[in-house]
């Protein structure tokens, strides 16, 4: 196979597998809280390593992991971290609604997105198109790709309704959105 068609095929599969997973739903809510760039840039370096560990490693990668400790860690993640975006409400008070640093986004949202997406669906995707077809840098190129346009649909969405949501609902609602998303995590998983 030819290097477009296996960037195309790895491309169109793993963007399906990542619209409306648990990871756009994180973005969107960082975006909502650090703005737009500083999510993308994080997420990208995120899915840069995943994405580039899973298409180098193949295999072994899924063997070395447990799956069950992945997911409870993530889910543990989101709710600590939507606990701490609940609770810090006095701090942003104190501030009136000063904008968090665009480093605290992307630091964020690199952390959140390289704990949550280990060992998830697309990681295991790209390792066994990465397997299949023999071929690191179409099939990395073609997750990295699809990871990153994902990533700024939901970042795009999150700038839309960013216009109408006020900015002290703003930690409130992300917040529980990431308590939901843990417990929905460690209650479906």
């Amino acid at each position: 196979m030819s290097f477009i068609s296996i960037f195309l095929i790895s491309f169109g599969l793993i963007f399906t597998a990542e619209l409306g997973d648990k990871t756009q739903l994180m973005v969107f809510t960082l975006a909502l809280r650090y703005g737009g760039k500083p999510v993308l840039a994080g997420a990208f370096l995120a899915f840069a390593l995943l994405s580039g560990s899973a298409a180098i490693i193949g295999k072994g990668l899924g063997s070395l992991l447990d799956q069950d400790l992945i997911t409870r860690i993530s889910a543990w993640v989101f709710i600590a971290f939507g606990l701490y975006m609940l609770f810090r409400k006095g701090e942003e008070e104190e501030k009136e609604e000063a904008k968090p640093s665009a480093r605290t986004g992307f630091l964020t949202a690199f952390s959140l997105i390289a704990i949550s997406e280990m060992g998830d669906k697309t990681q295991i995707a790209t390792l066994l198109l990465s397997v299949k077809y023999q071929s690191f840098l179409s099939v990395f190129l073609g997750s990295l790709a699809a990871l990153s346009a994902a990533t700024l649909l939901g970042v795009l969405i999150a700038g839309r309704l960013h216009k109408f949501i006020p900015a002290k609902y703003i930690s409130p609602i992300s917040g529980a959105l990431f308590i939901l998303l843990g417990l929905g995590t460690l209650v479906f998983a």
